[in-house]
This record gives C-alpha cells, structure tokens and sequence, in this order.
C-alpha cells in the first residue's frame, strides 16, 4: 500500500495540524506532510517544526494498529517535514501534528 497524507479541515482544539494518513503498513514508513504552497503545510522558512506527534489508529470495520511516531526522525526542509512512523499491522490513522 502506499501512504498517503492529506491535511484534514476542522482540526481538533489546540492542534496546530491535523492530517489523516491512510496505506500504512506493519513496520516502519516514511511519513512526508504537504508540501507548501498547500493549504496547511508548514512555513517554507524553516521558522517551526513539530515536536509532538498523536497517531489515532483506525480501520474501517476492523481495529486499526498502534502507531508509533519516532520524534527523533522529525526533519524539516524548506516547508517539507518528513518523519518514521512504526505501525503494528495495516492500518490509517488521523495524526496530529504540535
């Protein structure tokens, strides 16, 4: 499955952004947020980058894997946030991004 990653709208209360994330499979994967100009993505500047990320697991009809963000892995580069996520099986989830 490939992962995808698009900004969600009406994001929950005091989250800076919130994504859903959707192709994630057991093991490691490479998350990459929108790239600016997209509505939602990070300054182009590098001025901010996320420190805190939540991962809300969820399948459709089945229950969706622990998810687990590696903090450590949180790059920025011009706009562009990349980080690994481990997954405990095939799963989506709705991320939030601090």
């Amino acid at each position: 499955m490939a992962v995808v990653t698009a900004r969600r709208t009406g994001s929950l209360p005091l989250a800076a952004y919130e994504y859903n994330v959707t192709g994630l499979v057991n093991g490691a994967n490479t998350i990459a947020l929108p790239v600016p100009p997209l509505y939602g993505s990070f300054p182009p500047d590098g001025a901010w980058t996320p420190t805190t990320v939540l991962c809300f697991p969820y399948m459709p009809g089945a229950l969706g894997a622990l998810c687990t963000p590696d903090l450590a892995t949180i790059v920025q580069t011009a706009g562009t946030v990349t980080f690994t996520v481990y997954a405990a099986g095939n799963t989506n989830c709705v991320m939030v991004v601090y």
